[in-house]
């Protein structure tokens, strides 16, 4: 009875290990997951949006996706590089989504791009040479330098396009990312051609005010959270652009805007973003055709 029950269970063994080993045969498991996720990424924005939206940037070590409209007037006014929060998306959220689309109806090119920020790797890396797997299992910079060197990308991009009159539009941390860039990197000869806004702009960083104070460009920062929090933080960046002397920096604080689906009528945020940019930051005039701004 012993010898029976040994003998049986070989044979199921053996049959599992038969099973599991013609399966591994027939399917051989994806190499590189994360550069899978970027391909899939890429045609799921192909499939909902319009193809000619998606474009691939590089820098000098990666290649990454981002989705790119052109301006739909007779009298253009620059670029509008956008940056997305912290697990957000290049259209998401609903007011990312309709900044990028409205604007372009009032002469901005928009260009909005995909950010490997530190809590959220976006998508895999793209190495430069679909053949060059290693690069792609192993990213060559940190995540700050991968972010800062899309966004050189970004604006290298829009000045292909003829756009040299630009503002980077940050919402959360993107409005982090486009202040530390602009900070570090942005010449004195370059100052007039240069624009920032920050919607609800984040707190977890120090250096954010620093930079703030740094940069004598046009500036607005516009924040919804009603909290003792977002209060005092509000005030500390304010401080930094008022003991810098920066007379175009104008802060706002906002009735707190709710994601919608749909087609809804142009929110009051991003009617607010343009208004900024008409008065602040345009190279021309554009017609508004729906109703007036506020």
């Amino acid at each position: 009875m012993r010898g029976q029950f040994a003998l049986a269970a070989c044979a199921v063994l053996t049959t599992v290990f038969v099973t599991l080993s013609g399966a591994s045969a027939l399917a051989a498991p994806i190499p590189m997951p994360k550069l899978q996720q970027s391909l899939d990424i890429q045609q799921h924005y192909r499939n909902a949006l319009r193809g000619e939206e998606v474009i691939e940037l590089s820098t000098d070590t990666e290649r990454f996706i981002a989705l790119s409209l052109q301006q739909r007037t007779a009298t253009p006014q620059g670029g509008l590089l956008i940056l997305h929060d912290v697990g957000h998306t290049p259209n998401w959220p609903f007011l990312l989504q309709q900044a990028r689309e409205y604007l372009p109806d009032v002469g901005w090119n928009t260009l909005a791009i995909d950010l490997p920020t530190p809590a959220r790797d976006a998508v895999g890396v793209l190495p430069l040479d679909d053949t060059d797997t290693a690069s792609a299992q192993t990213p060559q910079q940190t995540p700050d330098e991968r972010v800062l060197a899309r966004i050189r990308a970004g604006l290298a991009r829009l000045n292909s396009l003829g756009d040299f009159n630009i503002v980077i539009l940050g919402f959360g941390d993107g409005g982090y990312w486009g202040a530390r860039y602009l900070a570090e990197n942005l010449t004195e000869a370059e100052q007039d051609g240069y624009g920032l806004i920050l919607v609800e702009a984040p707190g977890q960083y120090p250096d954010l005010d620093g930079f703030i104070g740094e940069l004598p460009i046009p500036m607005l920062d516009l924040y919804m959270t009603d909290s003792d929090y977002a209060h005092r933080r509000a005030k500390e960046r304010k401080a930094s652009a008022a003991r810098a002397e920066n007379e175009d920096y104008q802060q706002i604080h906002d009735a707190l805007r709710q994601s919608t689906y749909g087609k809804p009528s142009i929110d009051r945020t991003t009617r607010r973003i343009w208004g900024w940019l008409r008065e602040n930051a345009a190279g021309g005039e554009a017609q508004l055709e729906e109703q007036t701004l506020y």
